[in-house]
Parts: C-alpha cells; sequence; structure tokens
C-alpha cells in the first residue's frame, strides 16, 4: 500500500473516531423560557450524558451570563450540575434575551491533538423575557385545512407582554379575496402582565364555496394588534394545471398532464383518458399512468401517443380525468389544443454535423498554413544573417 493510501486510511479513521465522540455529548434540558420577574432567582438542574473517557468544563454565554453561577464546573464521564441565574433588579433592554450555558470538552492545552482537534461543544438554552414598559401584546393566529361541510378550527394566541396588564377585544374576520364573507367574536377579557392564553373558534363552512381563504385576527388593547393565516376549503376535485401542448412528429411521445388535488383528503386511482380529435373524429386515444394525491398534492401523470400518422398543426383534445376519495367516484373534463409539428429530420442533422466538421477542419487548415510560413519567414530571416 502507498504511503497516500495509509495516509489518508489513517485520516478517515480519526475523521469516523471525532464524529463517533460528537454524538457521545448530551445536555438536557434543551431549552427552558422563563418571564422576567426582578431580583429573582433561578435554579436549573442539568445532566450531562457522555462517553467514560470526556472530561467536560461549564459555562455562560450571552448578555445576562454574568449572573449565572455553578455548583460544579467540571464533570468526568456523565453526570449533573445546577445552573444558578441570580436576576437583577432591572434589564434596561424589553424583549426576549437567550443565555447560553455550554458544556465542552476539556482540552489539554500540552497535549497535540494530531489531524483533528476538534473541541466537543454542546450548548442549552435559557431564554428570559423582559416586559416592554406599559401595554403591549404579542399575537399568533393558526388556521387549518378542512373539506366542505368540515368546521375550520382557528387557534388564537394572545400574550400580554407589557408591564401592565391589558382588557382585550378579539375578533377573526374572514376573506374570500377581497370580499369579507364572515365575522367572528369573542368574549372581551383581561390579561394581566406576562400572561399568555390560546382561544379556539370554528368556522362553518356549509355554506362556503371551495377555494383558499384568508383569516385575519384583530385584537383591540387600547391600540389594535392583527395577525393573519390562510387556510383552504377542499372538495373532491382535481385541477389540469398543465399539460404537453407542443409534441414533436416522431413516432411514439410522451403525453404529460400535471394534475393537483383540491380535497383535504387522499385521492386514489386517478388517471387521464385522452382523445386526440381531427374535427370530430378520434384521431387517437390513450390512457395516462395511474396515480395517488395526497391532499393539495401536484403530480404529472404521462401517456404515450403516437405520432405516426399525424400532420403538422393544431388538434383539440379532450382530457378527461377520473379518480376516487372516500369510495367516491369524480372526474374533470377539459379541452385543450395540442400542436404537432415536424423536428429536424436527421438530414439537416448530419448537414449541420458535416458542417461543423468541416469548419473544424478549416481552422486546423489555416493553422497548419500559418505554421509553416512562420517557419519559412524564420528560414529566410536567418539566412539574410548569413
Amino acid at each position: 500500500m502507498s504511503e497516500k493510501k495509509v495516509k489518508f486510511l489513517i485520516y478517515l479513521i480519526l475523521l469516523v473516531i471525532t464524529l463517533q465522540n460528537v454524538s457521545s455529548l448530551g445536555l438536557s434540558p434543551a431549552i427552558k423560557s422563563y418571564n422576567f420577574v426582578p431580583d429573582d432567582v433561578i435554579g436549573i438542574r442539568y445532566n450531562v450524558l457522555s462517553s467514560p473517557d470526556i472530561e467536560v468544563e461549564v459555562s455562560a454565554e450571552g448578555d445576562l451570563a454574568k449572573y449565572v453561577s455553578f455548583d460544579k464546573i467540571g464533570i468526568v464521564d456523565s453526570g449533573e450540575f445546577i445552573a444558578t441565574i441570580n436576576l437583577p433588579h432591572s434589564i434596561e433592554t424589553p424583549g426576549p434575551h437567550r443565555l447560553s450555558i455550554v458544556v465542552g470538552q476539556k482540552i489539554d492545552p500540552e497535549l497535540a491533538t494530531g489531524f483533528i482537534g476538534t473541541r466537543i461543544v454542546v450548548v442549552g438554552a435559557v431564554d428570559i423575557y423582559v416586559p416592554y414598559p406599559g401595554r403591549y401584546i404579542e399575537l399568533q393566529l393558526k388556521g387549518y385545512d378542512v373539506n366542505v361541510g368540515e368546521p375550520v378550527n382557528f387557534e388564537l394566541g394572545i400574550s400580554s407582554k407589557g408591564t401592565e396588564g391589558v382588557n382585550i377585544t378579539p375578533k377573526i374576520e374572514i376573506y374570500s379575496g377581497n370580499e369579507k364573507v364572515r365575522d367572528l367574536y369573542f368574549n372581551n377579557r383581561f390579561l394581566g402582565s406576562q400572561e399568555s392564553i390560546v382561544l379556539q373558534k370554528q368556522l362553518e363552512t356549509r355554506e362556503l364555496n371551495p377555494g383558499n381563504y384568508k383569516a385575519i385576527a384583530f385584537v383591540d388593547y387600547g391600540a389594535l394588534d392583527q395577525a393573519e393565516t390562510t387556510f383552504r376549503v377542499g372538495d373532491l376535485n382535481i385541477d389540469i394545471t398543465n399539460y404537453s401542448n407542443r409534441i414533436p412528429i416522431t413516432k411514439l411521445q410522451p403525453f404529460n398532464i400535471e394534475v393537483e388535488s383540491g380535497w383535504n383528503n387522499n385521492i386514489d386511482g386517478v388517471f387521464a383518458d385522452v382523445q386526440i380529435l381531427n374535427g370530430s373524429i378520434v384521431f387517437s386515444s390513450f390512457k395516462t399512468t395511474s396515480t395517488s394525491l395526497t391532499p393539495w398534492e401536484k403530480k404529472i401523470i404521462t401517456g404515450y401517443v403516437d405520432t405516426s400518422n399525424f400532420t403538422e398543426g393544431a388538434y383539440d383534445a379532450n382530457l378527461t380525468l377520473t379518480y376516487y376519495g372516500k369510495d367516491q367516484r369524480g372526474t374533470t373534463n377539459e379541452m385543450v389544443k395540442v400542436q404537432f409539428y415536424k423536428g429536424p429530420s436527421i438530414l439537416i442533422w448530419f448537414i449541420i454535423g458535416g458542417l461543423g466538421i468541416l469548419i473544424i477542419l478549416i481552422l486546423i487548415a489555416i493553422k497548419f498554413i500559418q505554421k509553416i510560413n512562420h517557419i519559412k519567414h524564420g528560414k529566410i530571416k536567418s539566412s539574410r544573417k548569413k
């Protein structure tokens, strides 16, 4: 085995060992969240999981790191430690503050690490939220896709993130395009400082048409805040979103149809019957492959058309989709135009290829002539010097 191969094998082994070590250090809990309370003391017990041969050291990073202390800063093998956060009386900057609890492999500075000197590190996050002065809220709105006749479930999360409590008056407006179609109202209520709630509301869809909708939540708390989301109301329907509209006349050619589900459930047995019409006469017919669609999925199904008897021009094509969902049968029919055209003949390709070869030969000949002339010119100059 060559020296290069031996070195590569050693590097590969070291890399595998390093990757194994990376996965051998863990820390829990991974993340903790707290609301800021002046002069509060927060104690968090952490568990460290590591290989027997790893010694780790503990530290803190972030703008609140100076308020953190540990009952131990080094651990051999697996173990636990307690991080204590002594919060100050006030923090000037409102909003979230992230504190990182860092557990890293201890490296001996006198030990040569060789090819790979990677230090294994895991980080736990502590988020401390400092309230904004006065009244302030944050909103989150969720809505879910359904089928016609099924209720849409909304979840409106409201968090009071200010130093003062708030009286809130929430509502949700439902839009189809730019037209408002429904209002959903909630009871008035009070939220204390740093208090959070999740409100639920249902929208009946029996009188709504299938399609895409937008929901906007408005919350009046002395000021007005809003959040929005989108949702879909589906029915057992598949749309044809694209198809092969130009086909060369060269024997058997693929015919692709792009389909998109408009239903919030799985649809099975999706295929298309395709009829190519010459006036009122069916000139060619074929079926595509069969497939299934997950909710709202878009996919391409393919059939093959024999173009041997076609002449150039535009033909009508009748595309009929058949599909099944929850023991219901559905169909979609669309009449489209398909252009059949003659592609470049083999003779043309031979001509193009021949011209290309000829150009290359001419360029080679020119270069060869230039080289001969250069040599002759050099000899003439040499004879004159003599």
